[in-house]
């Protein structure tokens, strides 16, 4: 099976196409009745701190355990008791969690909210737009682009480029549009700029994808003379391919002769994203199944 690999020759392990997925199991039927649960928190069995991380991973929709013990390293002092409380919770039914296994032996695990949990979020508290945790059981596979796409999100924050409302998963563009994985916007030396992501994964049929997507959006810009904005108070929008290694951008714009640039778009490759200033890149396709990539230098970063 032709991989893409990093520059280092690894397969990411969130878009090995031979990942193993394992589900860990509950140690007994979760508590679901809203009394129970309130009693729990009331006994101290779930905690203040156990409410926040299950709030941020409802926002989140899946992360990994490592960026969980980032997010939180400032409150937790040692990662690995982060781990087993995580764990603890995953047993009543309050979070869900998976383990990932690639061929290489390389191991990740990743959390989501569980049944317990949203009835509580959902009924208690009052938030919307809850992970049901149900379908993320059945095709948690399908789900890997938002522990992908937080990586983005973890790295802006970081970096105190985006206000933590000014990022939204899947949002409403119009009727006719499939909506994309993610849409954020940062303040830039051109005013308030929207970067509307969608995220490519190897096993996911990639190129059909973006050829997909594609069609989408030129239909839109042609139509509109610009892409969507999902803010009102945007001046422009930039398309963003999230992908995992540079050697993805050349297999999929090289076999893509329609890749044109109509309009802004870039590749943000995970790979890079440790300097987020440099981590994006321009392509455009060449004659004989050949591209052309060149860093593109986000100086404002």
């Amino acid at each position: 099976m032709n991989v893409w690999r990093t520059k280092e020759g690894n397969i990411p392990l969130l878009d090995d196409p031979t990942l193993k997925i394992t589900m860990f199991r509950w140690s007994r039927r979760p508590d679901i009745q809203l009394d129970i649960i309130q009693q729990r928190i009331e006994t101290g069995q779930i905690s203040e701190l156990d409410i926040d991380i299950t709030v941020t991973l409802a926002n989140a929709k899946v992360l990994t355990e490592k960026q969980i013990r980032y997010l939180y390293r400032n409150v937790v002092d040692k990662g690995h008791k982060l781990g087993t409380r995580l764990r603890v919770l995953q047993q009543n039914g309050w979070l869900e969690g998976w383990k990932l296994e690639n061929e290489s032996n390389e191991r990740e695990y990743v959390w989501t909210i569980g049944v317990a949990a949203k009835n509580f979020l959902g009924y208690a508290m009052g938030l919307q737009n809850l992970p049901n945790p149900l379908h993320f059981a059945s095709s948690i596979g399908e789900q890997l682009h938002y522990p992908a796409i937080n990586e983005i999100r973890i790295k802006l924050l970081e970096k105190g480029l985006l206000k933590k409302e000014r990022f939204e998963f899947h949002p409403f563009i119009a009727p006719e549009f499939e909506p994309p994985h993610a849409v954020f916007q940062i303040d830039t030396p051109l005013g308030k700029m929207e970067f509307i992501v969608e995220r490519l994964q190897q096993k996911s049929k990639p190129l059909r994808f973006l050829k997909r997507k594609l069609s989408q959006y030129k239909s839109y810009f042609a139509k509109h003379e610009k892409l969507p904005t999902v803010y009102d108070d945007s001046t422009q929008s930039i398309l963003v391919w999230s992908i995992a290694s540079e050697e993805g951008i050349d297999s999929l714009v090289s076999s893509y002769s329609n890749f044109e640039q109509e309009f802004m778009q870039l590749f943000l490759v995970d790979e890079y994203l440790d300097d987020l200033r440099t981590g994006w890149r321009l392509a455009r396709p060449l004659e004989g199944n050949q591209s052309e990539i060149q860093i593109f230098d986000m100086d404002f970063m």
